[in-house]
């Protein structure tokens, strides 16, 4: 698979709720102890890389660790232990220590794995399937893949799980729909919910009521009523080209990073409506993840080999980005680990 084909199919991928979001039940330092450390996990597509950051300093590890073929996602496990990140070009999931920073042996899965999730109880991963139209399972202690793949949309690409572990939602590419799949029975709903043109990533409000739906091609976001499994009859406008949709840990705020506007828009979840006025990033902003804490957003730029951040409550940029692996994609943001 060459390297051009996936470079124009990552300009499409607004990937997994994991990849955009912040892990959750984090836990504040206390007093007294040592000072526990919140990471930023990257993935750097062109490098073939992950980079991570200490949140607090803001600043990168020396040595990135090398993954497969064309990384693309990521996603995090509730102890903050375990990083999955997927290979688009090598058919694979990578598996990273964060303490050690050391990778273990690849996972071989469907073709082409894009968005990927954890369950809450840290058991199985959820991955979408880009080219075989499928979602994989794998088991986290044995790190073995489930032999039955579950049949979704055509071209899936984000995946999120509801925060209660029961829901896993696909967006679909090349179907414009979103699919939905009962984790326990593993079986995909009859009817897909049709979204925008060219969805590419899928996130679910940490309270779990609402499901936003990035429409890469007609540059607007869907939203899904969980309880009702139906979309608002009207989408939000957004910048152009969004990709990854993250939230702050209330649930009140959704940030968008707008590929070819080189900004983040944001958006009061409550009243669906967006801020007139977006936040100018690096070049090629792709991925978001807001820290557990819900006071900092950090942004991947592709295009700057760069990580920009945000202060939430102020809206501003930290006027200096931090320099990563080459054409950053994806960001999570650990719990705290001490």
């Amino acid at each position: 698979m060459s390297q051009s084909r996936w470079a124009g199919l990552v300009v499409v991928l607004g990937l997994a709720g994991a990849l955009a979001g912040v892990v959750p039940d984090a836990v504040s330092a206390v007093a007294g102890r040592t000072r526990c450390r919140v990471t930023a996990v990257v993935v750097n597509f062109d490098s073939e890389s992950v980079s991570t950051i200490d949140v607090k300093t803001r600043t990168k590890d020396p040595d990135d660790i090398a993954v497969g073929a064309f990384p693309v996602s990521l996603a995090v496990t509730p102890d903050g232990k375990t990083v999955f990140v997927t290979n688009v070009s090598s058919d694979s999931v990578s598996m990273i220590d964060i303490n050690s920073r050391t990778k273990q042996p690849d996972i071989a899965l469907g073709l082409s794995p894009a968005g990927l999730a954890v369950t809450p109880d840290g058991k199985t991963v959820f991955v979408a399937n880009y080219g075989s139209n499928t979602v994989s399972m794998i088991d986290v202690k044995t790190k073995t893949k489930d032999v039955t793949g579950i049949s979704v949309g055509s071209g899936p690409m984000g995946l999120a799980l509801t925060p209660d572990g029961r829901t896993a939602l696909t967006a679909n590419y090349g179907s414009n729909t979103v699919s939905m799949i009962d984790v326990k029975t593993k079986k995909e709903d009859a009817t897909d919910i049709s979204v925008g043109s060219g969805p590419g990533g899928v996130t679910i409000t940490p309270h779990g009521k609402t499901a936003f739906v990035t429409n890469n091609s007609s540059g607007t976001v869907s939203t899904i009523d969980m309880k009702t499994r139906t979309k608002d009859p009207t989408d939000i406008p957004v910048g152009r080209l969004p990709a990854v949709v993250a939230f702050t840990p209330d649930s009140k705020t959704a940030f968008i990073a707008n590929q070819a506007s080189d900004s983040v828009s944001t958006i009061d979840v409550k009243t669906r409506t967006k801020n007139p006025t977006d936040i100018a990033v690096g070049s090629n902003p792709f991925g978001v993840a807001v820290t557990p804490d819900g006071k900092t957003a950090f942004v991947t730029n592709r295009g700057s080999n760069s990580v920009s951040t945000i202060d939430v409550g102020t809206r501003t940029k930290n006027p200096t980005d931090i320099p990563v692996g080459e054409g950053p994609v994806a960001v999570a943001i650990t719990p705290c680990r001490r």
